[in-house]
């Protein structure tokens, strides 16, 4: 167990409601506190610009904290006075956090299916990337095993030159202070099953979407992306980064089930983030689809909801309410969750040609109403 500081999320709220924060703004009272009010509220500005820019950041100690957010760098080269330092550290939250887990090893199906792989490490308290690689078996998560001291499970191959001593010790105290401040980090796979390319065409436009997904893992607000090529519909949404978690969903699925007769399956890309809520999936999955009239007059249509070809959830709809305008309208359906459909087929892999085509539409809804083929749904 350990104590770690964080800088709360309605950070000015905070700081206005803080005694030793309006002492300062209003008294020239205290240990190096400028006597002109004007220089105080400058200080007291570039303070507050600084803790906005990492808000929500943990750190594992006070001193961590002061050398981060008093920096020169972060103030625009104000100096902080001791008085204002003190009130700010009061104003972070203190509290005791346990070690997380470090991650078990991967199955050796996993390992086969992976291949040569070119992974990245994140650190979810600011969502930065800090370190990629190159890897096979288990190299992804050997970096935290050996943060951690648990170099029994060293059980992974390195490709390529391997790291200087600076970098793994970079590296090594990233990982302990995440883990110090009761995060783990996250592994991403960004391309796996590497082989050497047959063009050099072929290698660039793969560089491309390599630092494309790379770069999609910053963006703070994935339905505004900051990347321009992360607007619209991916093109080659099944080779993007994952989740080394998702990526052994992936591989460990077992094909689905004979999909049930009638029944919709819709695709909602976002309903494989572990940390959506039952209800938020829920909301995502409920549309607008374009659902046809046979669908709808469906007394409890199962509607199979599926992210990477994984089934997440299988809801009932019980009613159907009309979006848009008439002649281009979709569809929002109220329900609620089948259990027993769930247990059968949460977790197990659906392709398109179960449902009778080549590939998923944009649209995501697919209609399988009678053991036909689908005609355009």
């Amino acid at each position: 167990m350990a104590t770690v500081w964080t800088v709360p999320e309605n950070i000015t709220r905070a700081l206005l409601a803080a005694p030793g924060i309006r002492d300062f703004l209003t008294d020239d009272e205290g240990r190096g506190v400028a006597s002109d009010p004007r220089v105080r509220l400058a200080e007291f500005t570039a303070v507050h610009r600084s803790l906005e820019n990492n808000t929500g950041r943990t750190f594992t100690s006070v001193r961590d904290a002061a050398d981060v957010l008093f920096d020169a760098t972060a103030t625009g080269g104000v100096v902080v006075s001791d008085a204002l330092r003190l009130a700010v550290m009061r104003v972070l939250t203190a509290e005791p956090r346990e070690r997380k887990a470090a991650p078990n090893p991967l199955s050796a199906r996993v390992v086969d299916n992976l291949g040569i792989y070119l992974y990245a490490l994140r650190d979810p308290r600011n969502r930065t990337i800090f370190h990629i690689g190159v890897g096979r078996g288990n190299r992804v998560y050997s970096h935290v095993w050996d943060a951690l001291g648990e170099a029994g499970r060293l059980d992974a191959e390195e490709v390529g030159d391997p790291d200087t001593e600076e970098i793994r010790a970079a590296r090594v105290q990233r990982i302990r202070d995440i883990y110090a401040a009761g995060y783990t980090v996250e592994h991403f796979i960004l391309r796996h099953g590497v082989q050497a390319p047959a063009d050099a065409v072929g290698a660039a436009r793969d560089t491309e979407h390599v630092l494309v997904d790379a770069l999609r893992l910053l963006e703070a607000r994935p339905d505004l992306p900051v990347l321009t090529n992360l607007a619209g519909e991916s093109a080659d949404a099944g080779r993007r980064a994952m989740r080394v978690e998702e990526l052994v969903v992936q591989y460990a699925a077992e094909p689905a089930p004979e999909l049930p007769v009638p029944s919709a399956l819709v695709r909602v890309g976002s309903s494989a983030d572990p940390s959506l809520s039952d209800d938020e999936r829920a909301a995502l999955a409920r549309g607008p689809w374009r659902a046809g009239a046979a669908a709808r007059g469906v007394v409890d249509l199962p509607v199979i909801v599926f992210s990477d070809n994984i089934i997440r959830a299988v809801y009932r709809a019980r009613s159907w309410d009309g979006v848009g305008p008439v002649g281009d309208q979709q569809w929002r359906f109220t329900g609620e969750v089948d259990p027993e459909l769930e247990a059968r087929y949460v977790g197990t892999r659906v392709t398109p040609d179960r449902a009778g085509l080549k590939a998923w539409p944009a649209h995501g809804w697919v209609q399988r109403l009678t053991l036909a083929r689908p005609h355009g749904r």
